[in-house]
């Protein structure tokens, strides 16, 4: 029987072709694929900016940063320069900033600074830098979104998020390091190399917002913008020691985030734009309190973005600690890519059952909560079906066709109304349960991956993209593939659009950091984050690698 499906397959395969040569023009999608691999050019600083580190000011919060910038102790001339300094030194190790706008930033912050004199403040963020993910446009600043065909592309305009920080007063200082197109785990791609951990240059940073946490742990950068449809803001984050945030789906405008430039490429993207779930523009930072003030800057509705909420900004007063009710789990169990998934590393364990139990003696109303098998397996499916429906839609079916003969567990064929209706009802069902759980709790803890950062991965590219997520990572005598150890824990919030804060809580034995997702309702993300604060007071575990420090 399985001979004669497979002969079947292939004929039907073939016949797809046939039909595709013959009616279809699929000439555009060939410009996605690099026909010469460019050499990685990692971003080296000129030598002018190679002054006396100052460590003291590259690792205040922006929060400090901008208040002394107001109150005058520092000028955002200093300010820039300490960054451009810890850039030029550090980054050829690291590898996290790609593309750095060096002149821009030094004219903006002698701007900022003769505001100030005439008494002008610009807003919050007077006179900081900040950094943004690489596939987030940026007006005359080269956008790549570390894809080969895209490696010379400048936009004429910014995302919606890089115009608010830029009208809070923020300095552009430049784009940090991502896997080609954000498709993968790690941090790597074919333009810039790979970005390296800052606690263990061996390791990884995770993906795909690799580059944005590498580079606000060794302090290029006091903030971040990064983007998560399958946790690559919080697997960074994670994986470096920094805080990051998933906010509720569609709080933040996601206008000039979807792959800028591709429509140079395929003509037909500038106007089509069919992912409607999973993605997220969040913020990425060393405090919980400039996670919460970037929150303030970046929501609000867009009109480049009609889907982008309107909430009120509420801030309610933190709860007493013997009123705060938790519920958490070490184990959402079921198959995510024919992988079981119900046990993280024994290390991974041991630091967050610390922590929780932290949480026990200061007096927090602790659950321990179960989640059904079945409910896990729903869930990855329903997402890797809309993933394909989503995300794959705009390419001709004979691309589909060889991704499902290669194996791809989440391609759907054929693509119709009714299957995709089906998969958002399955979507509203998986959201409902997970309500129920909440109902009862303010948040949920739970772990980020299966272990800690893992050794780099020998890389492997496929027309320009990276192809090696299912390269396996070896956690406690046993092989995972590095999607399932990245992924399985994280994808549930894409799905369900609730916000998701990651904090640090502690270091496994060999120095390497680890975090915790803190789960909260939809909308209420302020709340989480007053939450989140209360929580790592207690038991949170923030540092520098002390190499970084001078």
């Amino acid at each position: 029987m399985k001979t004669i499906k497979w002969i079947f397959t292939i004929l039907f395969g073939l016949l797809l072709i046939l039909v595709v040569l013959v009616f279809i023009d699929v000439s555009p999608y060939y410009n996605l694929i690099s026909s010469e691999d460019p050499t990685p050019e990692p971003y080296q600083a000129p030598i002018e900016f190679n002054s006396k580190l100052r460590s003291d000011i590259v690792f205040l919060s922006a929060t400090e940063m901008a208040r002394k910038i107001r109150e005058k102790e520092l000028t955002s001339l200093e300010v820039v320069k300490a960054h451009l300094n810890q850039i030029y030194v550090f980054n050829p190790k690291i590898n996290a900033m790609v593309t750095v706008d060096e002149e821009g930033a030094l004219k903006r912050a002698k701007e900022a600074d003769s505001a100030l004199k005439q008494g002008k403040l610009w807003g919050p963020l007077h006179g900081v830098p900040f950094t943004v993910k690489d596939h987030l446009a940026t007006k005359s600043v080269r956008t790549t979104s570390g894809y080969g065909p895209l490696k010379d592309f400048v936009p004429d305009y910014d995302a919606t998020v890089v115009t608010r920080l830029k009208d809070s007063g923020a300095i552009l200082l430049g784009k940090t390091n991502m896997p080609p197109l954000g498709y993968c785990c790690g941090t790597t791609n074919l333009i810039f190399g790979t970005t390296n951990n800052p606690w263990d240059l061996n390791r990884t940073v995770g993906g795909s917002s690799g580059g944005s946490a590498a580079a606000l742990i060794s302090g290029m950068t006091p903030i971040e913008i990064g983007s998560d449809a399958g946790g690559s803001i919080r697997i960074p984050a994670h994986y470096t020691g920094v805080f990051g945030m998933k906010p509720t789906e569609n709080l933040i405008s996601f206008y000039g985030a979807f792959m800028p430039g591709i429509e140079r490429l395929i003509p037909k993207m500038k106007t089509l734009n069919t992912i409607r779930h999973f993605k997220h523009l969040g913020p990425m930072a060393r405090s919980i309190k400039d996670l919460e003030l970037l929150i303030q800057i970046l929501k609000g509705p867009d009109a480049n973005d009609v889907n982008t909420l309107d909430l009120p900004h509420l801030e309610p007063d933190p709860k007493p600690l013997n009123k705060l009710k938790i519920t958490w789990t070490l184990s959402l169990p079921g198959r995510f890519l024919e992988q079981e998934t119900d046990k993280i590393s024994l290390e991974s364990a041991n630091v967050i059952k610390i922590f929780i139990n932290k949480l026990s003696d200061a007096g927090v109303i602790l659950e321990q909560n179960v989640f059904p098998t079945e409910y896990m397996n729903k869930a990855w499916k329903t997402w890797g079906d809309l993933v394909s429906m989503e995300y794959d839609f705009h390419l001709p079916v004979i691309f589909r066709v060889f991704e499902k003969l290669s194996g791809n567990p989440y391609t759907v064929l054929p693509y119709t109304y009714e299957k995709y209706q089906h998969l958002l009802n399955e979507r509203d069902e998986i959201i409902s349960f997970l309500n129920e759980k909440l109902s009862k709790f303010d948040v949920l803890i739970l772990p980020v991956t299966l272990n800690s950062a893992y050794k780099h991965l020998d890389s492997r590219f496929e027309g320009g993209m990276l192809a090696n997520y299912l390269d396996k990572v070896l956690i406690d005598g046993k092989n995972f593939s590095s999607m399932t150890v990245d992924l399985s824990y994280n994808i549930l919030f894409n799905l369900t659009g609730n916000p998701v804060v990651v904090i640090p809580i502690g270091f496994t034995q060999s120095g390497l950091p680890i975090g915790i997702q803190i789960v909260g309702k939809k909308m209420r993300d302020v709340e989480l984050l007053i939450v989140a604060q209360q929580l790592f007071n207690i038991g949170g575990d923030f540092r520098i690698p002390p190499k970084f420090i001078k």
